[in-house]
């Protein structure tokens, strides 16, 4: 997807993590494919912008508006995405994968093709 991550905390950066922490940056319309991590709860922190974020699948899909300060969880399975609402700034926002050590551990599914 559009965007910009930079991992902070994994395996790669300090010795037996239980957690990965790092920094996105979502383009303006910025978009991700929605999404769910069958090995792993994600959070988050929105540190600039406003961000649209999905959750559910299809049939029973809910929405919430974030903005700079809030923080987000999504737990294990739950399909999710998000979208940077502004025409002309970036979001910015930490993320974490809880219980992997790394994100190529998240076991991240996409149900939906490549957003453009």
């Amino acid at each position: 997807p559009p965007l910009r991550h930079q991992t902070g905390i994994n395996r790669d950066t300090v010795d037996n993590p239980c957690m990965t922490i790092g920094h996105v940056v979502i383009p303006p319309r910025g978009r991700t494919q929605r999404h769910y991590h069958m090995n792993c709860d994600a959070a988050g922190y929105i540190i600039k912008g406003r961000v649209k974020m999905f959750w559910g699948p299809d049939h029973d899909m809910e929405e919430f508006i974030g903005e700079a300060g809030d923080f987000f969880y999504n737990p294990r399975g739950v399909i999710h995405g998000l979208e940077n609402l502004s025409d002309t700034e970036p979001l910015e926002m930490i993320g974490s994968y809880c219980g992997v050590s790394h994100n190529k551990e998240a076991g991240t599914i996409f149900v939906e093709p490549p957003w453009e």
